[in-house]
């Protein structure tokens, strides 16, 4: 048995009982794995050993996956007892558990190794400045389940922050990288940011004087002291470089006044954290387009981490090429914490760029690759054109966007993964819904089957009744892997979590007769590029407040590299004139370099329906018919065009 599986544990809560002469309702007990009852005894006026003895026998044959279910337990030598039971298995294990026990375990194994190979930590390295980090946040005035948003690239620092802002007992909120101004304001704000750390750019000092820029008190406020009307829970901000900025601490400022803090402070905060607290908030763009907070508990991550470890047989022999952004759930879950439940080094990434990717795979003699299908194809391209020694790679996953048959036997081939994962998730789903192995066990056209502990189903979109295998309809999830719910956004995570624990994806697909699950297409107007959710609401809205455009429809169309492209119909007011250039000027810097529309066309009029509304249907396929000459072999559902 496994770290890991030695944290488990079953609890027993007794729902109602039959023929027993005391009432038993509400008592609860709890046993490990080997059958070891570690909850106190219950004090009983009768003496039923029988009780303890068949909770036991279930123990020992239990799932090793966390899962509820409710079930009838009968006394053997008088049938006529029986007690009804609600068990809930569990990992009693939270994120700074994780990464303490893998540190103790493999302290002197290399953890974190930078995009040039210039700083290398060993896991107990790693775990020291993930502490010192933890107590810096606190003595600078981190409370428990405060947020500490981190807008950076992938880096050693980005991954002691995952752990170190957890341990401090602080809520993780990743923020994309590549983020502009309009969304900036909006996720500081709707998301209760106390503290940002933050590179000072991607390519020079961007970031920095994008924060001035919103937030102009922090140049005039003293490290800890900002006073904004704009953002008033933003009290910090540390930046990762060795330059001084006004307003801000330096990283190495906080990290040396952690070291000299006690310990003990420390202990203190992580024996506050509960598996069921919120450990991480990752963004999502939504079919409104306003971006909503995925709320992720420590249990929902290391279960979930777990399985895509178990998948890809992790251990400290591996050593992982991180190139999917840690600010996204992916790369968050499905990398970093996956590789610390098995123990693996980590090659940070810090651009989607293939050649970085293959250089340091050579270089580093990476075993592992994850990433979306246009990392992949990327690749694939490149290797045809230079030669990079690869033949380290094993495993990975590739996930995020659909994948033809073709691709996936072309990395084998090409890349020699021979146990490449095909995967299927969501944000809300931490991030893992389905998987298989492509080639041991793929069914062409799937994306694998629910892994354990998880389960699917599809409804009719119109009745919402359940399908039966083979009928294609809305994808819903239950299990440990959904979400505590999107931040402060109630009504919008009741309509997306069913009353009995389903959540509703959005997504269109079937479930073969062998269990398999296809993807269809999509209920959400939700354009995904590069593995990225796009709200094309969220682009309309935008491209809307150029003075000079009176209506804009935006659709996604399939494309071979990234997925899908965005294309925008744009309507001028009046005669005037619009050029493409104009558009992709006025979005620079306000808006995502990747939510720039890469097609454009302006039209006179939009076709409307019988009862006035655009037809997005007709759009999609006008958009196939100019721009799809670089379109991917897809299907599309009619019912979803």
């Amino acid at each position: 048995m496994n770290e890991i599986d030695k944290s488990r544990r079953i609890e027993f809560t007794i729902l109602k009982v039959d023929s027993i002469p005391c009432s038993l309702n509400g008592q609860k007990a709890i046993f490990t794995y080997d059958g070891n009852k570690v909850s106190d005894p219950w004090v009983l006026k009768w003496p039923m050993p029988w009780v303890d003895r068949e909770l036991k026998k279930i123990t020992q044959k239990y799932d090793f996956v966390s899962k509820k279910e409710k079930r009838r337990i009968y006394n053997p030598d008088e049938p006529d007892q029986w007690i009804q039971v609600l068990i809930r298995s569990y990992i009693d294990l939270t994120v700074p558990e994780l990464i303490d026990s893998t540190a103790k375990r493999y302290p002197e194994k290399e953890a974190l190794v930078n995009s040039t190979g210039s700083r290398r930590l060993k896991y107990k390295d790693f775990v020291k400045s993930a502490n010192d980090l933890a107590k810096g946040l606190i003595y600078i005035g981190v409370e428990k389940d405060e947020k500490v948003a981190v807008w950076a690239v992938n880096s050693p620092e980005v991954a002691i922050c995952e752990f170190g802002v957890s341990k401090a007992a602080g809520i993780f909120v990743p923020m994309n990288a590549y983020e502009k101004q309009i969304n900036m304001e909006k996720l500081l704000e709707q998301s209760d940011i106390h503290t940002l750390i933050m590179q000072t750019g991607t390519k020079g000092t961007e970031n920095i004087e994008l924060l001035y820029k919103i937030c102009p008190e922090l140049c005039e406020s003293g490290p800890g002291m900002l006073n904004s009307k704009k953002f008033p829970k933003l009290k910090n901000v540390i930046i990762i470089s060795g330059e001084e900025y006004p307003g801000t601490y330096m990283w190495s400022e906080v990290l040396a006044q952690g070291e000299k803090s006690s310990d003990e402070i420390l202990a203190q905060r992580q024996g506050q954290i509960n598996i069921d607290d919120v450990a991480q908030i990752i963004h999502t763009s939504g079919s409104t387009g306003t971006p909503k907070g995925v709320m992720l508990s420590h249990s929902n991550i290391i279960e979930n981490a777990k399985a895509m470890s178990d998948l890809m047989e992790l251990s400290e022999k591996d050593i992982m090429c991180v190139q999917a952004p840690i600010f996204h759930c992916f790369g968050s879950i499905a990398c970093v914490m996956a590789a610390v439940v098995g123990g693996c080094s980590m090659v940070m990434v810090n651009r989607f760029k293939t050649k970085i990717t293959l250089s340091l795979i050579e270089k580093e003699r990476c075993t592992v690759l994850s990433s979306v299908p246009a990392l992949f194809i990327s690749c694939l391209k490149d290797i045809q054109n230079e030669y990079y020694d690869i033949s380290s790679l094993r495993t990975g996953i590739i996930a995020g966007a659909s994948c033809l048959p073709e691709v996936i036997e072309d990395i084998k081939n090409m890349l020699g993964m021979e146990d490449l994962i095909l995967s299927y998730g969501l944000t809300e789903a931490s991030p893992c819904v389905t998987a298989t192995k492509c080639y041991s066990e793929f069914e062409e056209n799937t994306v694998g089957k629910p892994i354990p502990g998880v389960k699917v189903k599809t409804i009719d979109l119109n009745t919402k009744e359940d399908l039966p295998q083979g009928q294609n309809g809305e994808i819903l999830v239950r299990g440990y892997n959904v979400m505590n719910g999107y931040y402060k956004m109630q009504d919008e995570t009741d309509n997306a979590i069913d009353r009995e624990g389903w959540f509703h994806t959005g997504d269109i697909g079937c479930l073969t007769e062998e269990g398999y699950l296809m993807i269809r297409g999509r209920c959400k107007d939700i354009i995904i590029r590069c593995g990225e959710n796009i709200s094309s609401n969220e682009i309309e809205g935008f491209l809307s407040t150029h003075k000079d455009v009176e209506e804009v429809h935006v659709v996604g169309i399939p494309e071979a590299s990234s997925g899908e492209e965005i294309v925008a119909f744009i309507k001028p007011k009046g005669n005037i004139k619009l050029t493409e250039k104009q558009i992709r000027d006025y979005c620079r810097g306000k808006i995502a370099t990747n939510k720039v529309p890469r097609y454009i066309k302006f039209v006179e009029e939009f076709q409307l329906s019988d009862t006035g509304k655009v037809l997005k249907k007709d759009l999609k396929k006008k958009a196939l018919s100019i721009f799809g000459h670089n379109a991917a072999k897809v299907q599309v559902l009619e019912n979803n065009l």
